[in-house]
């Protein structure tokens, strides 16, 4: 039976005349899915975010209907991408492109717990952070510090990182680049039904007083 990202991923590329194949896996970890652009092709391989303790809490059962969440900002994404290593490797390791796709079945109706675009961007590059002169108590700039999955000698087999999303009945797919991937996407070639997000990434404080 398939999953609802599957399902939701089938009917996107069906809708928008994109060629694409089930890929079989054979008793080995293999992506989902290969598609096909032209004289390209794309691997992807589809992840969910299906549970989570911290989203829909009720702290006052006399107001149900208030409910709270909380979280680390790019965890769910940092989690999905370290399960997903060797089926991206499969596809890189054939010379196609390759893009982990996410969809978030925590929260079915905004779809953003967990799957912001902050979410992607820290887990890809890094924690949001800022430096504090003790002397002066003069901040920095934000920039990409800790915990970040994409590096130069890292997940360097991701091509990009994709939110899978269905909000309001209209079905998206949005795309991370993996600045550091040894395999390319030629974006500029990619049909206008996958948006391309851009990213400005820095990994050192941009001014310091």
């Amino acid at each position: 039976m398939k999953t609802k990202s599957e399902r939701l991923f089938e009917h996107f590329l069906t809708e928008n005349g994109v060629p694409f194949e089930k890929i079989q896996e054979e008793g080995t970890p293999r992506p989902d899915y290969e598609v096909s652009l032209g004289n390209s092709r794309l691997i992807f391989e589809l992840k969910e975010l299906d549970e989570d303790e911290n989203f829909g809490v009720v702290k006052d059962s006399t107001r149900p209907y208030i409910k709270s969440h909380s979280r680390t900002i790019g965890d769910h994404i940092r989690r999905r991408i370290e399960r997903s290593r060797k089926q991206i490797q499969y596809g890189a390791n054939q010379g196609i492109p390759s893009v982990l796709l996410i969809y978030n079945s925590v929260d079915p109706v905004f779809q953003s717990f967990g799957t912001e675009r902050m979410d992607f961007i820290a887990a890809m590059y890094g924690d949001y952070t800022v430096m504090l002169n003790m002397e002066t108590r003069a901040a920095s700039e934000w920039f990409n510090g800790k915990k970040q999955m994409l590096q130069q000698e890292k997940n360097t087999s991701f091509s990009a990182i994709g939110h899978l999303c269905d909000r309001g009945g209209a079905t998206t797919v949005t795309l991370f680049q993996n600045v550091f991937a040894k395999l390319k996407i030629a974006y500029e070639n990619l049909p206008a039904c996958f948006e391309v997000a851009a990213i400005e990434v820095s990994f050192e404080p941009l001014t310091l007083p």
